[in-house]
């Protein structure tokens, strides 16, 4: 089983060397595309995402791409080496990146090889369902919304340990038929491109 899938319960940037040498040690890098939502100064942020990759691959051609705010062309993105989707707001992430078009491109590539990493919200949106967590939403409420179907059997729950979102995932566990995954900030749940896992670095 090839590790292709990277299902972050943080945010950037990674701070586990075994997760860093998963994702760079059997590829080279050359490209990499940054999925993201808008908001207040989101530049700056981005960095967090590749100053780990920047360190192994100088000449790294990075792209940021904002699909609630510019339509894109995927076919100018087929060369991406990996493929980085952020963490941000839950369920606008789930708004902007759940559709057809977006898991056609992200299923083409990982047929091709390329490696995903998603970061919290970016990890929960990769699953058949997603379990939005009350600390993650205005309503405060637990929610089961639909995701990209990468893996189906389990969902994840993210930030585990700093939100202390124990009796909530429990309590989420009762609306679905399979487990529901704890990740803490700095876990890393390792997939192939099937969605079987294949290691969960703690």
């Amino acid at each position: 089983m090839k590790e292709q899938i990277f299902l972050m319960g943080g945010n950037p940037p990674i701070t586990k060397y075994s997760i860093v040498d998963k994702i760079v040690l059997s590829s080279k890098i050359e490209r990499i595309i940054i999925f993201t939502v808008f908001r207040e100064n989101w530049e700056p942020y981005m960095k967090k995402y590749t100053e780990v990759f920047q360190s192994h691959f100088p000449n790294l051609k990075i792209n940021y791409l904002l699909l609630d705010t510019e339509q894109i062309d995927f076919d100018s993105y087929l060369d991406a080496d990996l493929i980085i989707i952020g963490g941000g707001n839950t369920e606008k992430y789930i708004a902007t990146y759940v559709n057809q078009e977006f898991k056609n491109y992200i299923d083409h590539m990982l047929n091709k090889g390329v490696k995903v990493i998603g970061f919290s919200a970016g990890a929960l949106l990769l699953g058949e369902k997603v379990y939005v967590s009350p600390n993650d939403n205005s309503d405060h409420q637990i929610k089961i919304k639909n995701g990209l179907g990468l893996f189906s059997q389990f969902l994840i729950s993210v930030h585990y340990d700093s939100w202390n979102d124990k009796a909530n995932k429990d309590r989420a566990e009762e609306l679905v038929s399979v487990p529901i995954i704890p990740l803490n900030d700095h876990s890393c749940l390792v997939l192939d491109r099937f969605g079987n896992i294949i290691e969960k670095i703690d």
